[in-house]
């Protein structure tokens, strides 16, 4: 009996303890009753509005040269300008799913179709000289009419872009005309398409280089993910020699921003499937240090210079409390062995302080720098002389165009996370 009187009190006091210490280290996660996460601070996902944005290879690419006047600089017989070698090695590059190449005629029709081997023949004896002009409307809706994106073929269009509509009725008003001709072009066709600017030597008729920095385009089109893929593949090729301007696109549907975490300070992750923090301290620091990190890869290059993130960037509590954007720091490998993968990782800091209650949610989110066009600002502004080979005439109408239609990128949904002194 004496031992049974020593022994309940002690189990007392241990049981005590331990819901002393339930009721201090618990509680509700989720205080504010936020409807983005359930009361453990378990996010609330409604699954089939989730959509990620996958990169994938297309199963054919169909290549097609511009063969007009205005590009014969790039084109001269034996002259080894940078726009040979590098349409060379991107055709070469991608020579197992790319088997042929399509010369657009003098109409901006498809003509003649050759292997990879004649062409390279033909583009490095000057075969391709012309006196023709650009029409870069009938060669679009030529090109897009003979993709079948829906088995995954994507168009590249290798051109300089150059639009003047001499010989036409009216070519003036044409020309004024030429960013709404554009925008119902891909508006009614629906596709994806990525604009790359690149640059090359440009000889004159006598072989003389007159033009270390002349710029021509890669235009991409199809669907979203092949190419977002061709987009960083041929951007890659062009960086590595020092001749990519920079890409711009319209009509991707890039869905929700995936993310994942870095090492916290003053608090700890749930779990890697939730975004929500706890056991945030403000007696012991007053901030709570989030290190969200971001996958770029999906999107335009413009997105991986911290500076234009930090411009895209936003960030709020949505119960009172503060929150600062602080360091942001971006790392880009494109390879992947001898193989071209980009891998693009940004990490932002959060900073939280002055938590207002128990629990905050900060919402943040990405926006897209889609009409951005500083770094082809160069080449598209002010250009008045179609004969200016430093100058790429009515691309920025062009431009314009893509922007104009009913074919957007998609905007990207915010995301939430959630910081609680309880865990």
């Amino acid at each position: 009996m004496t031992k049974k009187r020593t022994i309940w009190p002690l189990a007392i006091i241990i049981l005590l303890v331990f819901l002393l210490q339930l009721i201090s280290c618990g509680g509700t996660i989720n205080t504010n009753f936020d409807p983005h996460f359930n009361e453990d601070g378990k996010l609330q996902v409604d699954s089939s509005s989730v959509q990620q944005f996958v990169l994938n290879p297309p199963s054919k690419i169909k290549f097609y040269v511009e063969v007009s006047g205005s590009m014969n600089g790039f084109f001269r017989s034996g002259i080894a300008t940078d726009f040979k070698t590098d349409v060379w090695q991107v055709m070469s590059y991608y020579s197992v799913i790319a088997p042929e190449v399509s010369i657009l005629t003098n109409g901006g029709t498809i003509g003649t179709r050759l292997p990879l081997s004649s062409f390279r023949t033909q583009m490095n004896t000057g075969a391709f000289v012309s006196t023709a002009s650009t029409k870069v409307p009938t060669m679009l809706k030529s090109i897009i009419e003979d993709l079948n994106a829906d088995e995954g073929e994507v168009a590249i269009l290798i051109s300089d872009m150059k639009y003047d509509p001499v010989g036409s009725a009216a070519p003036d008003v044409l020309l004024h005309q030429y960013s709404i001709d554009i925008s119902e072009l891909f508006g009614r066709y629906g596709k994806a398409v990525s604009l790359i600017g690149a640059t090359s030597s440009f000889a004159d008729r006598h072989g003389t280089i007159v033009c270390e920095e002349s710029p021509y385009y890669f235009l991409i089109i199809g669907n979203p993910e092949p190419v977002a893929e061709m987009r960083n593949g041929i951007s890659t090729l062009l960086s590595d020699r020092k001749h990519f301007i920079d890409n711009i696109e319209t009509g991707m549907k890039y869905g929700s921003v995936c993310y994942t975490f870095g090492i916290p300070l003053n608090c700890w992750q749930i779990d890697e499937k939730n975004p929500t923090f706890c056991g945030f301290d403000p007696s012991a620091d007053d901030t709570c240090t989030i290190r969200l990190q971001i996958p770029l890869e999906n999107y335009r290059w413009r997105m991986a210079d911290e500076a234009i993130l930090a411009k895209y960037f936003s960030a709020k509590c949505l119960y009172g409390s503060n929150v600062l954007v602080g360091n942001i720091d971006v790392q880009v490998d494109n390879k992947f062995g001898k193989h071209l993968k980009r891998v693009a990782i940004a990490t932002v800091e959060l900073k939280l302080t002055n938590m207002a209650t128990e629990s905050d949610v900060i919402e943040w989110q990405l926006t897209l720098p889609d009409t951005e066009y500083t770094l082809f600002s160069p080449f598209v502004d002010d250009v008045s002389n179609v004969n200016d080979i430093s100058k790429s005439y009515s691309v920025l109408d062009f431009i314009r165009g893509m922007f104009h239609g009913s074919v957007l990128n998609s905007t990207l949904p915010p995301n939430y996370i959630l910081v609680s002194q309880n865990s």
